[in-house]
């Protein structure tokens, strides 16, 4: 299966937020009523919950086409997650990812990851040449997820904090 630069940012944005509900760190951190990526946001072409955040600001990764199934993403299912883009530079060593997960007002997580790092673990290496990507993935979700909305951001950005991306999405888990 390949799996490139957006399917990590996917894949991590979506999988984060159910496995870290269960692992979450303590203390909660009670957030201000802002919104998550309060700033100018667009669909993700395709069908999926996904937004591209920071329109304001310019981002190496133009994604074309981004599809999960199921949509939305339910507790318990594998999510497959399929897309592409192009990606106007090369990714280096240094590449990371900002990530940020609250339920409701109270943020779960906020980490910072090593993106060749990810990458590694799925059978990719940086330097991520530029030009088109395309990706499909499978991610469990787990059963144990507890109901309500997750606002999910990941933003990536080069080793020089050059925007890569920057995805949002809000997901709702109904009780079951």
């Amino acid at each position: 299966m390949k799996f490139s630069l957006l399917s990590a940012f996917a894949a991590l944005a979506l999988s984060v937020h159910a496995v870290s509900v269960q692992q979450a760190p303590l203390p909660f951190e009670l957030m201000s009523a802002e919104p998550l990526g309060s700033a100018p946001t667009k669909p993700v072409p395709g069908q999926s919950p996904m937004l591209i955040c920071d329109l304001d600001a310019p981002q190496l990764l133009e994604i074309t086409y981004l599809k999960i199934n199921p949509n939305p993403p339910k507790k318990g299912a594998d999510l497959f997650i399929e897309g592409e883009g192009f990606l106007a530079e090369t990714i280096t060593e240094g590449a990371f990812v900002e990530v940020e997960v609250r339920y409701g007002f109270i943020r779960l997580v906020k980490e910072t990851i090593d993106l060749c790092e990810q990458l590694g673990k799925a059978d990719k290496s940086c330097p991520l040449d530029r030009g088109v990507i395309k990706f499909a993935k499978s991610v469990e979700l787990p059963g144990e997820i507890p109901p309500g909305k997750y606002n999910v951001i990941a933003r990536a950005y080069k080793e020089d904090y050059t925007e890569i991306t920057c995805l949002t999405a809000q997901v709702e888990f109904a009780k079951a």
